[in-house]
């Protein structure tokens, strides 16, 4: 027995409805999944921005930590620690050279004034003509003598000058005081090189009145030039005695 299925005009219109909407269905589809291409490039857009966000991370956390450290390095306890390592010694040092570089601006020579130099006790020892008083070899100060006494008065000189005593140049003159008997310059007749000493003596004699009397005596040379002891070379020698009553 056979069926015989006839398509009426109501039947088309269902039929082309189901048709067009399983074609509405199936662009709808194709239209929401993505392409290959699509996935490619949102695979790569993930990936940059995965990647800057992990730079982003990276400049967060040295950022970070140079803050902090910045932050121990400013603190307290570091500024503590420097000066907690400042010994006595360092301070010793320190006022020291403060002292040093004192000392050396006192003695700066103020502008347009010549600097002056400070004459050695020595720089005489170089003059030509110079003697030294070493000590009384009799009648020493303050020795006491009867009234015309004959005394032999002698000192012990050094010649400090660089020119030697040539025997029969040179002289003991009288410069002041009491002659005590001498009346005539005495003359050398010994030669006394530079550096080296001579035992000087007059033969005098003491006044007859009683007290203190005192005679002072220089050296000279044959030209007139009249020297002596002291840092100049410009003093007496002298002697000085006491006649009782």
């Amino acid at each position: 027995m056979s069926m015989k299925f006839t398509i009426t005009p109501t039947h088309r219109t269902w039929l082309a409805s189901l048709v067009f909407l399983a074609l509405l269905s199936a662009a709808c589809t194709r239209s929401v999944a993505p392409s290959d291409a699509e996935i490619a490039a949102a695979a790569s857009q993930a990936a940059i921005d995965t990647e800057d966000a992990g730079i982003q991370l990276t400049l967060e956390a040295l950022l970070g930590s140079a803050t902090v450290q910045s932050a121990v390095t400013a603190t307290p306890s570091a500024t503590s620690t420097v000066a907690a390592t400042a010994t006595p010694e360092s301070a010793q040092l320190t006022e020291l050279a403060a002292t040093l570089t004192a000392q050396v601006d006192g003695e700066v020579t103020p502008e347009g004034e010549e600097p002056t130099e400070t004459p050695t006790p020595d720089a005489t020892v170089t003059a030509c003509y110079g003697a030294r008083y070493v000590y009384d070899e009799s009648y020493p100060d303050g020795t006491r003598v009867d009234p015309g006494q004959a005394m032999a008065k002698t000192w012990r000189l050094q010649n400090v000058g660089t020119c030697n005593w040539v025997s029969g140049q040179y002289e003991l003159v009288f410069v002041a005081g009491d002659r005590m008997g001498i009346n005539q310059p005495v003359t050398m007749f010994v030669t006394v090189p530079a550096e080296g000493y001579i035992n000087f003596t007059l033969n005098m004699k003491a006044p007859s009145e009683p007290g203190t009397y005192r005679g002072e005596y220089m050296l000279r040379t044959k030209g007139g030039e009249t020297f002596g002891v002291g840092p100049d070379f410009d003093l007496p020698i002298w002697i000085e005695i006491v006649v009782r009553g």
